[in-house]
């Protein structure tokens, strides 16, 4: 096992259990939905902050969801212009789409470390049936960004050298 593999494979570990965290973030956000609706309709008053938590718990669990999603390869891809190009031109666009993804993802990780850190900075709230600071929300924007630029590059660097990875079926 080549040292590129092992750290694809730890990386996407480390992925999994962000979407672990997501999926159960998930759950949550459900639970709040339906025992919203139902204190609505048995009590006529909805539970306080309902919205402002599913907001911030939506936001959350997108973010930490978007490296696995292209870890797994599971975005949704359009093939329309490159399916009838050769092999080696194909590579040469995926390599381009793959650095750009790279590159635009490290600015906004960039963008997204500098709103978080404002946010920290002038004590940003959020406004509603509930306040609470929103920086821990936006430090997670900065994470699942930093996430996904780290797995474009992987991927630059996988199809750059030609490496194939061997994935273990994920245990269930």
């Amino acid at each position: 096992m080549s040292m590129f593999d092992r750290i694809w494979r730890l990386y996407g570990r480390f992925l999994r259990g962000c979407g672990f965290v997501a999926g159960y973030i998930t759950f949550a956000m459900m639970l709040l939905v339906i025992a919203n609706a139902v204190s609505r309709f048995l009590f006529n008053a909805p539970v306080s902050g309902a919205l402002e938590i599913t907001e911030t718990m939506l936001t959350v669990l997108i973010f930490l969801s978007l490296a696995l999603t292209q870890h797994e390869d599971g975005h949704i891809k359009v093939v329309v212009l490159t399916q009838h190009l050769p092999k080696v031109l194909r590579k040469v666009v995926r390599l381009f789409a793959l650095a750009l993804g790279a590159v635009f993802f490290v600015w906004c990780t960039k963008a997204g470390w500098e709103y978080a850190a404002k946010s920290l900075a002038i004590g940003e709230q959020q406004w509603g049936a509930v306040r609470y600071p929103l920086y821990p929300v936006k430090f997670m924007i900065f994470f699942g960004l930093g996430l996904l630029a780290i797995q474009f590059t992987l991927d630059f660097l996988r199809e750059a050298l030609g490496i194939t990875i061997n994935e273990e079926p994920v245990k269930q």
